[in-house]
């Protein structure tokens, strides 16, 4: 499968995934007019469950989860940690790539009410990967033995930053059944900006974990979660 099928592929799901949960949040409890409780600091145990995907398409390895801590009506602090493994297909020619590591990701998000349940978030981070990279090639000699050899580095780092838009609904039944209150299912769009990087002359690092290439030097991407929010008080 070559690189542009790949990203059409991924591009046509990321957007049918979308319109669907749009119109699942919109469609459900939008009559529900009951005002609710404001919650002042509770903490949200986040699972993006899209990084599953990459298993089936491309073979990379990805988990992330978050913490938010809610301090005020309208105010969230995030914090976001992930880890993976990526082994794209086309990074060079007549050579298997691995880049792996974690990275970790800060910031702020600023809610509005949608309507009562659906919620939007506008939010700003600032991203660290810390990540190992190996390269191992052979390139042909019609003549004498091909040449291989393997290429690794360690302990390199990249920054970067993201503006990140999310909507999510609290999940108030599962079928006919009504649930606590404690669930929520959503979406975020990222805009990510590459800001430094580790790199070299020969061999480029190609794919950063938790950004991805490093020929994009403004990546959006989209990762759908679900929610176990925490009360305090």
């Amino acid at each position: 499968m070559n690189w542009r099928f790949m990203l059409k592929y991924k591009g046509l799901y990321l957007i049918l995934v979308c319109f669907t949960l749009m119109n699942q949040s919109i469609a459900q409890d939008s009559t529900d007019v009951n005002s609710e409780k404001v919650q002042l600091l509770s903490v949200g145990l986040t699972f993006d469950y899209l990084k599953l995907h990459t298993l089936l398409i491309d073979g990379s390895e990805k988990w992330e989860g978050a913490v938010n801590l809610r301090i005020l009506d309208k105010i969230s602090v995030i914090g976001e940690y992930g880890i993976a493994e990526l082994t794209p297909d086309d990074a060079y020619k007549n050579a298997e790539y691995k880049s792996e590591g974690d990275y970790y990701r800060v910031g702020l998000d600023y809610h509005f009410t949608v309507i009562p349940n659906n919620y939007l978030f506008l939010g700003v981070r600032y991203a660290q990967s810390n990540f190992n990279e190996n390269i191992a090639y052979e390139i042909g000699n019609p003549i004498f033995d091909n040449e291989s050899g393997e290429i690794s580095r360690t302990n390199l780092t990249a920054t970067w930053v993201e503006l990140v838009l999310t909507s999510e609904k609290k999940v108030r039944n599962i079928g006919k059944k009504n649930i606590p209150d404690f669930l929520s299912i959503g979406f975020k769009l990222r805009l990510k900006s590459l800001q430094e990087y580790d790199n070299f002359d020969d061999y480029e690092v190609k794919n950063i974990p938790g950004y991805g290439q490093t020929n994009i030097k403004l990546n959006p991407e989209l990762n759908l979660y679900l929610k176990f929010r925490i009360p305090i008080f």
